[in-house]
C-alpha cells in the first residue's frame, strides 16, 4: 500500500505536538538494504522536530466518529484508539469498542500489550500511541526483552487516559461483539467477544496460540471466562483433528437475543511468504442455549 499511497499517515483528532523522535527502519519503497528516518503523523520518511505541532482534524485515525442518519458531516466522539474493530452498545446504552493493541513488530516493538475491552466516553482520548490500558508505554514492562524502554512520541498527552473495561489476550485479535440482553440465552449484559488468533511469529512470539475461541467478558469487573472453545487444545481447529473454530472474526445476536451468531474467518496459513486464506474455508455458526 504504501508504493500505491505514499502520502498516507496517521492524523489526530486535535492538534498535537511532537517530542521529534524518530526511528531508522528498512525503506521497502528502494532496493533491499536501504534505510530512512521517519517520524509519527507524516508520510513516511518524512523526519519531525523537536516541538512541531501536528495540525489535528476530523475525520481522523483510531477513532470513534458518528454521522446522522440523513448523511452529513462525521462528528468525533472519542480518539486515541489503536484499531477499534468491533463496537456495540450494552443494553443500558453505552457504548463499547474492541480495540487490537500494539505489536512487538517494525520500527517502534511493543513487548506485552494485550487488547482492551472500552467503554467509550464522549471527549475522551484513549492513550494511542503512547499508553497501553492507561499505562505509559515509557514503563520498563512494555520494552521488548534486551532493548531499552519505548520512546514517548507526544510532547505532552491530550488527555488522561482510562483504564479499559477489560484486559484481553495479548496477540488474541479481539475482534467483533455483543451483549447478551436475553434471560434465555444467558448473562444479560456481558459481552461476547470474537478472537481471530494470533499471527505470530510476525507480531511476537507466543508460548501457546492465543485466541481462536469466543470469550464472555464483564465489563463491570473486567473478569473474562472462556465461552465457546475447541475441546482438544487452544488454536485453530485446523492445527488438530477434528472440526472446530479457526478464526472468529465477528459475533452478533439475533433480533430475539437466543441466539449469537459467530463468523468463521476460516483456514489461514502462515508462512514466509505471509498468509494464506484456504477458499470455502469459512464458517457461520449458530450456538443458542438448549436447556
Amino acid at each position: 500500500w504504501l508504493s500505491r499511497s505514499p502520502e498516507l499517515h496517521d492524523v489526530p483528532c486535535q492538534d498535537v505536538t511532537l517530542r521529534g523522535v524518530n526511528y531508522t527502519t528498512d525503506n521497502p519503497l528502494t532496493q533491499a538494504g536501504a534505510k530512512v528516518e521517519t517520524g509519527a503523523f507524516v508520510p513516511f520518511g518524512t523526519k519531525t522536530t523537536a516541538g512541531q505541532v501536528i495540525p489535528g482534524a476530523v475525520p481522523c485515525s483510531g477513532a470513534v466518529l458518528r454521522v446522522s442518519r440523513d448523511g452529513g458531516a462525521p462528528e468525533l466522539v472519542a480518539w486515541g484508539f489503536r484499531n477499534p474493530f468491533g463496537i456495540a452498545f450494552a443494553p443500558d446504552g453505552r457504548l463499547f469498542v474492541t480495540d487490537n493493541m500494539y505489536d512487538e513488530r517494525g520500527s517502534r516493538p511493543v513487548y506485552g500489550a494485550g487488547d482492551y475491552l472500552w467503554q467509550v466516553n464522549q471527549g475522551s482520548w484513549y492513550g494511542w500511541p503512547d499508553f497501553a490500558g492507561g499505562r505509559a508505554l515509557s514503563m520498563e514492562r512494555y520494552a521488548p526483552p534486551g532493548k531499552e524502554p519505548i520512546a514517548q512520541l507526544l510532547a505532552g498527552p491530550p488527555g488522561a487516559p482510562p483504564r479499559p473495561a477489560a484486559e484481553l489476550g495479548v496477540h488474541s485479535s479481539s475482534t467483533g461483539f455483543d451483549f447478551s440482553r436475553s434471560a434465555r440465552f444467558g448473562h444479560v449484559g456481558e459481552a461476547f467477544v470474537a478472537q481471530f488468533g494470533d499471527m505470530a511469529p510476525a507480531v511476537g512470539k507466543v508460548l501457546s496460540p492465543v485466541g481462536f475461541k469466543l470469550v464472555r467478558v464483564d465489563p463491570a469487573s473486567g473478569v473474562v471466562h472462556d465461552f465457546a472453545t475447541n475441546r482438544k487444545q487452544s488454536g485453530p481447529a485446523s492445527a488438530q483433528e477434528g472440526g472446530g473454530l479457526e478464526r472468529p472474526v465477528a459475533a452478533r445476536f439475533d433480533p430475539s437475543g437466543e441466539a449469537l451468531y459467530v463468523v468463521d474467518y476460516g483456514v489461514l496459513a502462515l508462512g514466509d511468504a505471509g498468509p494464506s486464506v484456504r477458499k470455502n474455508s469459512g464458517v457461520l455458526w449458530r450456538i443458542t442455549h438448549t436447556q
